[in-house]
């Protein structure tokens, strides 16, 4: 049973780019555009620690993400929001600080913790723009990630805080996201009348 949960969880990795770079080809989703950068350097980053202890079950969902997280990184670059204001300069010396200790300390609890934090710290900008024009983000985008870490997380064997607490962080994330999107579009449209 925890094959199939992973095979559900890889597909729908999968499907979560895809729906993304569809979203912004049809104009339904412009993503912010400093997110998409810290996001694709986390990408990079987490797929080669996972080709580097030869992880065979990550690295799939690393890879589709890394290549994805690519084609909407450029895709961003024209069709995207933000970027380059003071708020995504702090935002991005934040994340170089946080990777840079994540990546330096020989503490496994301290990268994760760090790792989280440089993840909501990427994701911030998206999170003010959701708030502010919830009617640029796709909510399926993050749906597809919901529904891979709920997966992700049914198919280990063992839970312990370290292999429980990124997956169920991104599930967190992710159905915030969805959540503030679905509602601030409700909201925004009943109070706009």
């Amino acid at each position: 049973m925890k094959e199939l949960f992973l095979g559900i969880s890889i597909v729908a990795g999968f499907i979560s780019p895809m729906i993304g770079i569809y979203s912004i080809v049809r104009g339904d989703f412009r993503p912010q555009r400093m997110t998409r950068i810290l996001i694709f350097l986390l990408s990079f980053l987490m797929f080669g620690t996972l080709w580097a202890q030869v992880d065979r079950n990550g690295i799939f969902i690393a890879g589709a993400q890394l290549i994805g997280g690519f084609i909407i990184l450029l895709l961003s670059i024209r069709k995207g929001i933000g970027g380059y204001g003071l708020f995504d300069g702090v935002v991005f010396v934040m994340t170089i600080v946080s990777l840079v200790v994540w990546q330096t300390t020989q503490n496994p609890t301290i990268g994760l913790v760090m790792s989280i934090v440089t993840d909501l710290i990427a994701f911030s900008p998206t999170i003010v723009k959701t708030w502010k024009l919830p009617g640029t983000e796709e909510w399926k985008f993050y749906m597809s990630d919901v529904v891979a870490s709920f997966f992700s997380i049914l198919s280990i064997s063992l839970y312990t805080v370290g292999n429980l607490t990124f997956p169920a962080y991104i599930l967190a994330i992710n159905t915030l996201s969805v959540v503030m999107i679905l509602g601030r579009k409700k909201y925004l449209l009943h109070h706009h009348d």
